[in-house]
């Protein structure tokens, strides 16, 4: 008896955490056969593109839209219904994983959600001076940097300035 109520709720603990999640697309996305940003490109899908959420790998969802296989999109260009996600790593698995964005190497993308950036805002953007200051309080001399590269056993290297080309 024991054994068959042990069967039932582990049968329905996976029933539940395997429900699969609809999303819709925030706007025109591509949707990738991998989870990179190198990957090929399948499909475009339209904005408002309903999809079902298969799993989740680090910064990118892998989902099945309607009209298309199963593929990959960035995890920030979906809005996310409500219920159960199917999801492919743990919690400590996403955190490390999040950051894998190119089949090459590691590289880190960022994105602020809820940020109200118009076009107003920007045109009527001013400065802080304020902050300008605290912000200058955190550099550090060209003296400063080359002891600290020193003690650091760091060789120098000639960069050219960003606006000289």
């Amino acid at each position: 008896m024991k054994l068959l109520t042990a069967g039932i709720a582990f049968g329905l603990t996976f029933s539940l955490s395997v429900a699969a999640q609809d999303a819709t697309t925030l706007k025109d996305v591509e949707l990738k056969q991998e989870p990179f940003t190198d990957a090929a490109t399948m499909a475009t899908l339209p904005k408002q593109t309903t999809v079902e959420v298969i799993k989740r790998q680090g910064g990118w969802t892998q989902v099945k839209p309607p009209a298309a296989n199963q593929g990959w999109v960035r995890m920030l260009s979906l809005r996310f219904g409500s219920g159960g996600a199917r999801q492919s790593d743990s919690g400590v698995g996403s955190l490390l994983n999040v950051a894998r964005t190119g089949s090459s190497g590691t590289t880190v993308i960022t994105g602020v959600k809820g940020l109200d950036i118009t076009s107003s805002t920007l045109q009527n953007a001013s400065p802080n001076n304020d902050e300008l200051k605290r912000m200058h309080k955190y550099g550090a001399s060209k003296e400063e940097a080359l002891k600290l590269a020193s003690s650091a056993s760091l060789q120098s290297q000639s960069v050219p300035y960003a606006g000289d080309k």
